[in-house]
Parts: C-alpha cells; sequence; structure tokens
C-alpha cells in the first residue's frame, strides 16, 4: 500500500523536526544556590526597613506602659484624655479621670501616650 503524495512530502520534515530536537542541548541549569543568593539580600533589606523598626517601637511602648504613674496625663487608643488616678499593682488596668469625679478603667495597653504638659491642639490652615 502506497502512501498519497501529499503525505511523502511531509514526512522528511517532521523526521527532521524530530531529530533537530532530540539533539537539543539540555537545558542549563544554575542549580537552586543562584535563586537563594539573591533572595538572601532581599530578606535582610526587608527585616532592616519592616520588622525591626515595629519591633522597636514595640519595645518603646511597653517601656512607656510600664513607666505609668497615678498623677501622668495620658492619651488613650480611642483618643480619649485624661489623667491617671489609679494604677493597678497587677499592671492589667488603670484608672483615667476624663473630667471631675468621672473616672474610666482602661486595659493598659489601651494607653497609647503619656502626654507633656502642653495640651495638644489642632493645627487650623
Amino acid at each position: 500500500m502506497s502512501l498519497p503524495e501529499s503525505e511523502n512530502l511531509v514526512e522528511p520534515f517532521v523526521s527532521q523536526f524530530v531529530v533537530s530536537i532530540a539533539q537539543a542541548a539540555p537545558p542549563t541549569g544554575g542549580g537552586g544556590l543562584a535563586p537563594l543568593l539573591l533572595m538572601l539580600p532581599l530578606l535582610g533589606i526587608m527585616y532592616f526597613l519592616m520588622y525591626r523598626p515595629q519591633q522597636q517601637k514595640q519595645k518603646e511602648h511597653l517601656e512607656m506602659l510600664k513607666k505609668l504613674k497615678v498623677g501622668d496625663r495620658v492619651m488613650t487608643t480611642s483618643g480619649i484624655l485624661g489623667k491617671i488616678t489609679y494604677v493597678d499593682p497587677a499592671e492589667k488596668t488603670v484608672r483615667v479621670e476624663v473630667a471631675p469625679r468621672v473616672e474610666i478603667e482602661f486595659v493598659r495597653n489601651a494607653v497609647a501616650n503619656i502626654l507633656t504638659d502642653q495640651v495638644p491642639t489642632l493645627e487650623t490652615n
């Protein structure tokens, strides 16, 4: 049984294509070390730009919370301003006087800042 003329023309091209693929050089791999060496400096930069400053801020905030004492003017995370009237000996809560004879008890972590003598003002343009 003979093949039609059109199929005989395609066969040499297909066989040449198969041979050229078989002779192609294997892909050269740089190994797994090159991408790792590129990632290490990026991880280091990310640590120093993002993680470390956040840790330092958190450490400073914890130190500030340990130094809270009766009479400090504070601002809470919700924006309430007042004066500390009581600090729990177990160091879990504080009472803040927000108006004469009006005290609110807060979890110690709710204190955002200790205010200085100057009262914060809004800047107007």
